[in-house]
């Protein structure tokens, strides 16, 4: 069960907020309320432990049905991507600053625009205005990371961001190497995958970014590490400083840094 492939395992880390969530959120109308945090909980701990666990339950149980269901699940994590309620990774209002607030819009309009690539890829003329649309969302939002450094009160912040900012960065150029390759092999695929790695980074850089800089907590549950990433992040918690106390607190938020460069074009 636990898949050693980079691709699958970003996948695998959508299917908990993209796919099960979002059903076990319906479970309050059914009266299964007292349920639903449990459930999350159980879901995460065992997608942690035994990575691909809710895409292998997932796939049993849509074989159950009559007729047994399929799917692509690169193609369906990426386009319910919409739907999802991942707010907890916003900065909250609580930070009134206007780059906060503009990284929201930013990084929530990026992520919008990667989920219609599953609606837009089959006609090539609309496909090209959205890879526009996404180029420029990219540099939007990377220049609204950039503008939240003057708010980071200690240098583990500002470090643990770098490396969130090259992640990013090592994806989108990934995302537009898989574009170019699409145009030669036509393998859709592919592209889907890549922005499923661009939808995990956008919300780690978030997610990074809400930490050091407010005490308003995040979903502790919404994604596990993908399992290149556990081992590493386990080994090497950092301690952040909230913008209005100096209680250290530890996590297990920053990364080892990229090879990659940091020059996106």
């Amino acid at each position: 069960m636990d898949d050693k492939n980079t691709a699958s395992s970003t996948t695998n880390a959508l299917i908990l907020p993209n796919v099960v969530y979002p059903v076990v959120e319906q479970m309050d109308k059914s009266g299964y309320k007292d349920l639903q945090k449990d459930l999350r909980q159980h879901f995460y701990l065992l997608e942690q432990i035994y990575p691909g666990f809710s895409h292998c339950f997932l796939q049993s149980f849509l074989r159950q049905q009559n007729p047994p269901c399929t799917f692509n699940l690169n193609e369906l994590t990426l386009k319910l991507e919409k739907y999802c309620d991942k707010s907890s990774y916003l900065i909250s209002n609580l930070r009134s600053e206007a780059e906060f607030q503009e990284l929201n819009l930013r990084a929530k309009n990026l992520k919008r625009i990667l989920s219609r690539i599953p609606d837009d890829i089959t006609e090539k003329r609309e496909f090209l205005e959205t890879i526009k649309e996404i180029a420029s969302a990219i540099k939007k939002t990377l220049d609204s990371v950039s503008n939240t450094y003057q708010y980071f009160k200690t240098s583990d912040g500002r470090q643990a961001l770098e490396n969130e900012k090259k992640e990013f960065i090592k994806y989108s150029k990934n995302f537009s190497n898989t574009l170019k390759a699409y145009f030669r092999d036509n393998q859709r695929d592919d592209v889907y995958i890549a922005a499923n790695h661009l939808l995990v980074q956008t919300d780690y850089l978030l997610r990074t970014i809400k930490f050091y800089c407010e005490t308003d907590a995040f979903d502790e549950c919404l994604y596990p590490l993908i399992p290149h990433q556990q081992t590493s992040n386990r080994l090497t918690p950092a301690v952040r400083y909230s913008h209005n106390d100096h209680r250290p607190i530890s996590s297990a938020t920053n990364r080892p840094h990229s090879s990659y460069e940091t020059n996106f074009t």
